[in-house]
């Protein structure tokens, strides 16, 4: 439900701040993840979902990259693709395209320096090739309830 409402409220500032419609199809990230439950993905989901709407939120005052908003929405529809098939590698082209989307966005206030903002996001991968490393070879140490 937390995921539905802000995608909702994100395509609501997306829309105000480009006045297009198209911003409207953010509404469906929310309602796939309404009827799924508990979904690692949808946490990713919801933070790609708050930073759409600062940036829709910010963009009316400071200046903002079109492109950049385009490429986190992407990166937010792309969770979808890690939810359904939950391999940790589902999850890097999510966090390219957002960290894309960071990387136009920060290049505007900082300049060239602002394209290595993006980088910030190699460890959240990292993290999740470890979890999903740790939680594999837990399945192959126990095999029908029976150490090995």
């Amino acid at each position: 439900m937390f995921t539905f409402v802000l995608s909702v409220v994100a395509a609501i500032l997306a829309f105000f701040l480009t006045d297009n419609y198209m911003y409207f199809f953010i509404i469906t990230i929310g309602l796939y993840y309404l009827f799924r439950k508990e979904s690692k993905a949808e946490t990713f989901t919801a933070l790609n979902l708050i930073l759409i709407s600062a940036i829709a939120l910010f963009g009316k005052f400071r200046s903002y990259s079109q492109d950049g908003l385009n490429f986190v929405i992407y990166g937010a529809f792309l969770s979808v693709v890690y939810d359904i098939f939950k391999k940790w590698y589902y999850v890097i082209p999510m966090f390219f395209l957002t960290g894309i989307g960071i990387s136009l966005i920060s290049s505007i206030k900082f300049g060239k320096v602002g394209y290595f903002f993006g980088l910030i996001l190699i460890p959240v991968v990292l993290r999740e090739y470890s979890l999903q490393k740790k939680l594999s070879s837990e399945n192959k140490t126990f095999s029908g309830g029976e150490e090995k």
